[in-house]
């Protein structure tokens, strides 16, 4: 039996993804605690290591708390799996899913390492004998899809469905009311976000995610400096994407107690939790594709030559791949201190931002960006961008405004609302 290089690389990448993305998940609750503890000077967990309190209690077996997020896992596994009575029970259960799934396939298109040549080898297994894999180039990715961006854009957008379905499927008003946010913020903030990936196809000229990653090569060829207001529109729609404050009025407890997953608890909410994290961590993973070269770093060339290593073996592949990682690692960090250094925004201030202010700045720059790639202008497209923030400025200040929303409501006999003599 043989199998081909690429099937083979892909089988392994998917395994290796699977459990970086869920032991990184757990994780990065713990370096949001401690960003947020940093943030309100605080100190953050330091106080649950690995022995669980259970060996013994002196501060050598408390590992800086990094045994706080296995202490979480465990608190959510034997927490009381409660079903409201009044829920639809199918689909209560199905949307926590719903949320994660999207999120992990998602995933599929990322391309960790570049092309590598692969060696052919082959091995035993007993149900099925020896197993040959080919010799040839593979791309580190789990699919090497030729719409792979569009692919990765179709399969975020599917998370709203697990938001909507257990905000309807819990019968609870609060948990109602934050489904309603939550599909109208996303349907919302996912066309500026799609047209900035069309900025960055128009750019690169395709949608295969390892193309879009190589015309990138050096510090000066990323798109972020080409097209910073399209960097920005687009960090801007994944935090909107993953309910990431200040976009998180969909779950706002001032407001709606827990918002679409009130009712939710044990394990169920776990998964609600875990699809946030892991829709954080693929948009970071996709900014980082269009905007930052993916894998590829200043200086990259010099370090494999330096290391007497080809570009396209297993070994240099493991150092892109770790490039890679920092990249999200530092977006994710990013995202969480926008989180505790902002305050969220009321909803009308949410709505008004997407189709007053991103969209048609948005429409502009990939209107600008068209004629300039057409007219084969792409080098001055900094200077558009420019252009473009100049007239949104000005048009601006003469679209109305619209009624304020923080007027004063009328009540009879009150001080703001006197009675008037007859």
């Amino acid at each position: 039996m043989m199998i081909s290089a690429q099937l083979f690389v892909s089988v392994i990448t998917l395994l290796a993804i699977l459990h970086i993305l869920l032991g990184a998940t757990a994780y990065l609750i713990y370096v949001e605690r401690k960003i947020a503890s940093f943030v309100q000077d605080r100190i953050g967990p330091n106080r649950v290591g690995f022995t669980f309190g259970l060996f013994g209690d002196n501060a050598k077996k408390r590992h800086l708390g990094l045994g706080q997020p296995l202490a979480d896992g465990i608190k959510f596994l034997v927490k009381e799996d409660y079903d409201p009575r009044s829920v639809d029970k199918i689909l209560f259960l199905i949307a926590p899913a719903l949320a994660v799934i999207p999120a992990m396939i998602g995933w599929a298109i990322v391309p960790w390492g570049g092309v590598i040549d692969f060696p052919g080898f082959s091995f035993n297994l007993p149900a099925v004998g020896t197993v040959g894999v080919e010799a040839g180039t593979a791309v580190a990715a789990v699919a090497d899809l030729h719409i792979g961006v569009i692919y990765m854009l179709a399969t975020g957008s599917l998370a709203v469905y697990g938001v909507v379905l257990g905000a309807w499927a819990s019968n609870n008003k609060f948990a109602f009311f934050g489904g309603l946010r939550a599909t109208a913020q996303m349907l919302s903030y996912e066309i500026p976000m799609g047209l900035m990936v069309l900025v960055v196809l128009l750019m690169a000229g395709s949608a295969r995610a390892i193309d879009i990653v190589n015309t990138q090569l050096t510090f000066l060829d990323w798109n972020l400096f080409h097209q910073p207001l399209a960097a920005i529109l687009f960090f801007t729609c994944v935090l909107a994407e993953s309910n990431r404050a200040p976009f998180d009025l969909a779950e706002c407890e001032s407001e709606l107690v827990g918002g679409y997953h009130t009712e939710y608890s044990s394990m169920k909410f776990a998964l609600f939790f875990l699809g946030e994290y892991i829709h954080m961590a693929g948009g970071s993973a996709f900014f980082a594709i269009l905007f930052l070269g993916g894998f590829h770093v200043p200086g990259l060339d010099f370090l494999l030559a330096k290391l007497s290593v080809a570009d396209t073996s297993i070994a240099a592949a493991l150092i892109k791949t770790t490039f890679f990682l920092g990249k999200v690692v530092a977006l994710l960090c990013f995202m969480m201190w926008i989180r505790w250094t902002l305050p969220r925004f009321r909803f009308d201030q949410l709505m008004r931002l997407a189709w007053r202010g991103m969209i048609p700045l948005s429409l502009t720059i990939l209107l600008v960006t068209g004629i300039m790639v057409y007219t084969g202008h792409e080098r001055y497209l900094l200077a558009g961008n420019a252009v473009v923030l100049v007239l949104m400025i000005l048009a601006g200040k003469i679209i109305p405004s619209g009624p304020t929303m923080n007027r004063r409501v009328e009540l009879t006999g009150s001080r703001f609302s006197a009675p008037t003599s007859s």
